[in-house]
């Protein structure tokens, strides 16, 4: 108890130290009246990729379980996914694991396995978002320089740069000699208490689901769904920068709601309740250093697609519970 409430503690001070980095140079009341000019005409295409893209998220987690020879429902499996996004604003990586939880206790299934499959999805979105930012990095932006000093890192050799794929590898070998670990262990029986061979074998199946990339057997539609879901996330940039008509003023386009995807997506990872701090931070410094946004319109960007999306995942969330159960009782 003592850890989880450190844990929140040192998220809530992450947050509010990103939210004074980005709000220590914008006047409040600027960035109010700002607000106050913002055109919402764009808001229900922003719900539609949302829901887009959390549902193709579903999918793909279902390919990976069909793949595994476990059949769940998608109503289950998306009520599943929103529950976590609604979990993760309040705690962060808590939902992580309320998602698959709430799928296993629905399904009445072993909620190792799917815990693992988490870990193998999210290690797989790292290596899309590692691929997304060589692509922005070399394609899509101008001065690299200026990507380097939005993420921080503009005093980085290329022995620190060599470190990110160096550790991609190390998680793959560790996720994979985990379970060479545990299959060793279960077969070999080297007890019989009842409580270590429950330990042993729940971490079996949490290994299981680690390596269900391996056993992922239509590979286009996988990749399918990840593009898909890229590409929600992607169009949930670009359509917010017809608020203060950015694509007018600055000339924003589509490749630009790509580059700031990218540079959101670090802040996203951070752990900060519903990224509170962090996405503004992140935000705030890409759109003002790569595209000459002043800061209390990036601000006021950041602001509004931030609480924009909490609220859309707070109001779609129980929908999709309640949606589930209604589902559930009325086709059982």
């Amino acid at each position: 108890m003592k850890s989880k409430l450190l844990k929140i503690t040192a998220s809530l001070l992450i947050g509010g130290f990103f939210l004074w980095l980005a709000f220590r140079n914008v006047e409040f009341s600027e960035l109010w009246d700002q607000i106050s000019t913002v055109s919402f005409y764009w808001l229900p295409f922003f719900v539609v990729a949302l829901v887009f893209s959390h549902y193709l998220r579903a999918e793909r987690w279902r390919l990976l379980l069909a793949d595994d020879g476990q059949f769940i429902g998608r109503t289950t499996l998306f009520a599943g996914v929103m529950l976590g996004y609604v979990v993760n604003s309040l705690v962060p990586r808590l939902g992580e694991i309320s998602r698959p939880v709430y799928v296993a206790r629905k399904e009445e299934i072993s909620s190792g396995n799917l815990i693992g499959t988490i870990v193998a999805e999210r290690f797989f979105d790292l290596l899309t978002m590692f691929f997304l930012i060589l692509v922005t990095t070399f394609l899509l932006v101008s001065d690299v320089e200026l990507l380097q000093e939005v993420f921080g890192v503009q005093g980085w050799t290329w022995k620190q740069f060599i470190w990110i794929p160096v550790t991609f590898v190390i998680l793959l070998i560790a996720m994979v000699a985990f379970y060479k670990l545990m299959i060793v262990l279960d077969r070999k029986q080297i007890t019989t208490n009842p409580v270590i061979l429950r330990l042993i074998s729940a971490a079996k199946s949490f290994g299981e689901g680690m390596i269900s990339l391996r056993r992922v057997k239509s590979w286009p539609r996988f990749l399918l769904y990840t593009a898909g879901i890229w590409t929600g996330y992607i169009v949930m940039t670009y359509l917010p920068f017809y608020m203060m008509d950015m694509q007018t003023v600055y000339g924003l386009t589509f490749a630009d709601g790509i580059v700031v995807t990218v540079v959101s997506s670090i802040g996203v990872s951070i752990p900060t309740p519903a990224a509170v701090g962090s996405y503004h931070l992140f935000i705030q410094q890409c759109l003002h250093l790569l595209y000459d946004v002043s800061l209390v319109q990036a601000l006021t960007y950041a602001t509004v697609t931030h609480a924009v999306t909490v609220i859309s995942v707070f109001v779609i969330g129980p929908i999709a519970l309640w949606w589930d159960k209604y589902y559930t009782l009325r086709y059982s």
